[in-house]
């Protein structure tokens, strides 16, 4: 079942005995950080899952100070979930059962922040991107990819952290400056919405059927649920997407439609229109699809046609042609028996009434040079009656010139 309604979460403001009066920012900052209305974590994961979600519910507690130095609490607390389960050892006024995710913020570094069990974070991580981010986490999403070999980071895989549009890229992604709690965003992109059960079937356009056909559909973007209209296309293997930098998304450079793998199984793949470059937007103009191959063997090319910012929407072409089904003819099925469609290494046969996959036979060694002297002679008898060259059948008259082959073919000895 998808994740729905209030996902509350503890905020825990910690600080060390060689550090009491450090405070990153006052604690009604983070209050307001969760609260509905502010801009801030709350409204993002209304945004962001499309209204299934929200953080109504959630708590701050602390500055509390800890009655141990940083060092001595580092060496006694050096795993990630360590440090928040020693943060949450330190607030018993706070029920860890009540809350979905409890996060344990520090107001100095502790040499480590992400999510294992909760969210650990230092003093600069109390913004949305980075918490939006682990607790995405929590919720069950999974770090986005592009196909290129870029590492992120060393211990990072080919292509991890590189969709700069999708939330669960962070800390490499797209995000806006000069809000209260900047970076904020992006959002998440359309698979991820989809793959937790936030994207509603009405609202993504898709083909009916495999009829050959053009099709003009027009999405609305993405950070603009309140426009009526498609979110999303699911195209063949692509899902195509709008946006635009406004809102939680405002810290994208430019309008464009985004591709992704149609399916985040479990993550998300961007589809880059310059791989060579990196670059991943899609414009009016541009299109996805090898037109020969489509056109050939059958499939579904997708063209930009334009966007039209002020009804927050853009225009994409779709073409279909079917891909032919395939068929074993008459003759093949009911006289020859053996169809002319390889499947899984074999070929298609008719057995009993039904159609069967077989292995293909390897053939026999044959002597060349025999096969040429039967069919030289069988050619022969076919041309001469067999009263003038005097040939019974599997016989030779005598006194005729035998035929020799040689390596050029056959040839009178």
């Amino acid at each position: 079942m998808a994740l729905q309604g209030p996902q509350k979460i503890a905020i825990l403001l910690c600080r060390f005995s060689d550090s009491p009066t450090a405070e990153p920012n006052p604690s009604g900052y983070y209050e307001d950080l969760v609260t509905r209305g502010s801009g801030g974590l709350n409204d993002y994961w209304i945004a962001a899952s499309l209204g299934a979600i929200n953080l109504d519910g959630s708590r701050v507690f602390g500055w509390k100070t800890f009655d141990l130095t940083r060092a001595a609490f580092l060496a006694a607390h050096p795993g990630r979930w360590d440090k928040i389960k020693g943060a949450i050892d330190r607030f018993p006024e706070m029920s860890e059962a009540e809350y979905t995710c409890v996060v344990a913020l520090y107001a100095v570094d502790v040499t480590d922040g992400g999510s294992q069990g909760g969210v650990l974070g230092g003093p600069g991580d109390g913004n949305v991107t980075f918490l939006a981010h682990e607790l995405g986490h929590i919720f069950g999403l999974e770090h986005s990819f592009d196909r290129s070999e870029r590492q992120a980071e060393t211990w990072s895989q080919p292509g991890e952290y590189f969709d700069r549009h999708d939330m669960m890229s962070a800390m490499n992604v797209d995000s806006d400056a000069g809000h209260r709690f900047s970076p904020r965003g992006p959002l998440l992109n359309a698979p991820n919405i989809d793959r937790m059960g936030w994207l509603p079937a009405q609202r993504v356009w898709q083909p009916a059927g495999n009829s050959s056909a053009t099709h003009d559909v027009d999405l609305v973007a993405l950070e603009h649920p309140e426009v009526s209209g498609y979110l999303a296309a699911r195209i063949g293997p692509w899902m195509a997407e709008f946006r635009m930098a406004t809102r939680f998304d405002a810290g994208l450079s430019q309008p464009c439609i985004l591709f992704h793998q149609a399916e985040a199984a479990p993550n998300s793949v961007i589809l880059a229109s310059d791989p060579a470059h990196n670059v991943h937007e899609w414009l009016p103009g541009q299109s996805i699809g090898q037109i020969s191959s489509y056109r050939l063997f059958g499939g579904k090319r997708v063209t930009v046609v334009s966007f039209d910012l002020r009804a927050r929407k853009a225009r994409l072409r779709v073409q279909i042609v079917a891909k032919k089904p395939p068929f074993v003819d008459f003759d093949t099925t009911f006289e020859g028996g053996v169809g002319l469609l390889p499947q899984n290494g074999g070929l298609v046969v008719i057995r009993n009434g039904k159609i069967v996959v077989v292995p293909v036979p390897v053939p026999e060694p044959i002597d060349l040079r025999e096969t040429i002297r039967q069919q030289v002679q069988e050619a022969v008898q076919a041309a001469l009656p067999p009263q003038v060259l005097g040939f019974q059948t599997g016989s030779r008259r005598p006194g005729l010139p035998s035929l020799a082959v040689g390596p050029r073919g056959p040839s009178k000895g």
